[in-house]
């Protein structure tokens, strides 16, 4: 057995072979070749087939089943243990265990996330591995922080838990404290967060540190019940400003320049699903988030059994992106960010908010601080402020 298991997550609607294979809705030429969609060509990468269980394991996307060839049935989850779950969160996940999970409601409501979370929690808990590499797109993302919460408080409390987050989104749903927060067991964290999406329900997610990120030893006393069991642990926010406060340990954020299909590896010029709009331009996006990902996976003890499909360097590819910008200025409403339409419809919107009342967001523009004025980031004349977390533009 590896001391190293790697959990990938999809994104919603998104199969165990996306990026890699074709079906109704999701032609797989959208994704730029090098990279494919981002989760599942690290797991090819890692575990050297689509299918491979060990060093790592892809797990399908909420309101999808697992694969292309199969479009109208899912696998089993794993739910009854090793972890020693509530038996409330095994009975709530059983109806999304097998048969078609194919559903629009789910789509929206994400219902199916905790059963997935339970599910990738198990199997690297199986693993026999001592350290856990999560990497996720989108609520594939935002599971990694629930599976986190689960080895924490079902079992495995000592195992740390590293996690890459490529611009998770809960969607609209409940924003349950153990998405808000990161649990005690994650030893570092990277997230990363597209600056020109706006569509409604894609509010970006940005979880707490934790207390060994900050300095503050205060030991969670879990909640009832798995919806709550951060709800006693909110920590500091990231996003409120604070110039005052010493910067976390273990805890990246990063703006990157796309759209949220964009920096899992779509390369189409506006970040939609139409194969003949990809575009060079766009798929720089995508090659840098990909070696991005393998660099952290890489130095977190994740073995690859392939040498990186991009070749172009990180700085490359960062200068040719701001070099290059139109396209991304597109996707988001244009160069300028300003309207005249009420509050500013043109700047994505993020949270580190639990309850999440609809009022509970911040602009992004106002907690990552001023853009290098080399890099061609659109804000508005309304942007104020920064959160006391740190934020790379890539």
């Amino acid at each position: 057995m590896t001391n190293i298991f790697t959990v990938c997550f999809c994104g919603t609607s998104c199969a165990r072979d996306e990026g890699e294979a074709s079906r109704v809705g999701s032609d797989r030429r959208i994704y730029a070749p090098e990279t494919g969609y981002i989760p599942v060509r690290i797991h090819k990468e890692i575990s050297g087939g689509l299918r491979d269980m060990h060093p790592s394991v892809t797990i399908r996307g909420v309101a999808m089943n697992d694969w292309a060839d199969r479009p109208d049935t899912s696998e089993p989850l794993a739910l009854d243990g090793p972890l020693n779950a509530p038996a409330k969160l095994i009975s709530e996940s059983r109806p999304y265990s097998g048969g078609d999970q194919r559903s629009t409601a789910s789509v929206f409501t994400g219902w199916d996330a905790a059963a997935l979370a339970l599910h990738a929690a198990n199997l690297a808990a199986a693993s026999g591995a001592r350290r856990f590499n999560f990497i996720g797109h989108s609520r594939g993302a935002v599971e990694c922080v629930m599976a986190a919460w689960f080895l924490y408080a079902y079992g495995m409390p000592d195992i740390d838990v590293r996690i890459l987050a490529i611009d998770p989104v809960p969607g609209p749903g409940n924003w349950y404290g153990i998405l808000t927060q990161l649990p005690p067991n994650v030893a570092e964290y990277v997230g990363i967060t597209a600056w020109d999406h706006l569509d409604i329900g894609f509010d970006g997610l940005v979880p707490r540190p934790n207390g060994r990120m900050t300095g503050n030893h205060q030991r969670p006393v879990l909640g009832d019940g798995w919806q709550h069991l951060a709800d006693n642990y909110q920590l500091k926010d990231p996003l409120k400003p604070d110039a005052a406060a010493a910067q976390p340990t273990g805890y990246r954020l990063f703006a990157s320049r796309g759209r949220h299909g964009t920096v899992a590896g779509i390369a189409t010029s506006d970040g939609k699903y139409d194969y003949s709009k990809v575009s060079d331009s766009a798929a720089r996006v995508p090659h840098l988030i990909y070696r991005l990902a393998r660099a952290y996976l890489t130095s977190w003890g994740s073995e690859f059994t392939t040498r990186s499909a991009v070749t172009p360097s990180v700085l490359q590819l960062r200068q040719e992106i701001n070099l290059d910008h139109a396209q991304f200025d597109a996707m988001g409403g244009g160069a300028l960010r300003d309207s005249v339409r009420p509050g500013r419809p043109y700047v994505r919107e993020i949270s580190s908010i639990s309850g999440r009342l609809p009022w509970n967001t911040y602009y992004l523009e106002d907690v990552v601080g001023d853009p290098p004025y080399r890099q061609p980031y659109p804000v508005t004349a309304a942007r104020a402020g920064k959160g006391w977390a740190h934020w790379t533009f890539l």
